[in-house]
């Protein structure tokens, strides 16, 4: 299984990779995960031409199985390089690389909400007729209080409670994503 875990920020530090990079670590005998970062690809308009970086962009996530998308929240939402990188796969962009591909949903917070409204906003563009990706329902990670919830040396997540959810979703979403292979 080849899953494609996406820091969902451009921002130079971000708990939300340190989450992806975590998945890849701890999960990585269940499954081939990579890490994608998209800050480099430019920011979406629909006249806009795919250059490299989007065609490749585009190809890694074909390629993937499943993705897990790692997202902070910023004002209630996305942020909008995440909702750009979403917005370049999307049908509308000439893309069918998310019709009913497998993705799971996650994410980490400064405050105690754990990226909810963010969550919840990247569901629903995922779901959206352009997108009609495949989300994982019924599982969520709310990962909050994000500066306890890490090892500031390792970087690895250390909160017990956040980790044994980690479990119960990656469970989860492996299950799901062997049953969309089917």
């Amino acid at each position: 299984m080849k899953l494609l875990a996406i820091v969902g920020t451009n921002a130079d530090f971000s708990f939300n990779r340190l989450l992806c990079q975590f998945i890849a670590k701890r999960f990585g005998d269940k499954a081939e995960i990579e890490v994608a970062e998209i800050g480099d690809l430019p920011a979406f308009y629909k006249e806009g031409q795919a250059d490299a970086r989007v065609t490749a962009w585009r190809e890694k996530v074909d390629q993937a199985d499943g993705l897990i998308i790692a997202t902070p929240e910023y004002d209630h939402a996305i942020p909008a390089a995440l909702k750009s990188a979403l917005e370049w796969l999307g049908s509308h962009a000439g893309s069918k690389v998310m019709a009913y591909k497998p993705v799971c949903v996650v994410g980490v917070s400064l405050g105690g909400q754990g990226a909810s409204r963010a969550q919840e906003d990247a569901r629903e563009i995922l779901l959206a007729p352009d997108m009609t990706a495949n989300v994982l329902p019924g599982n969520e990670l709310l990962i909050g209080r994000a500066y306890s919830s890490f090892d500031k040396e390792s970087g690895d997540l250390v909160d017990e409670a956040s980790i044994a959810q980690l479990d119960k979703v990656m469970e989860a979403f492996f299950a799901f994503v062997d049953q969309a292979k089917k």
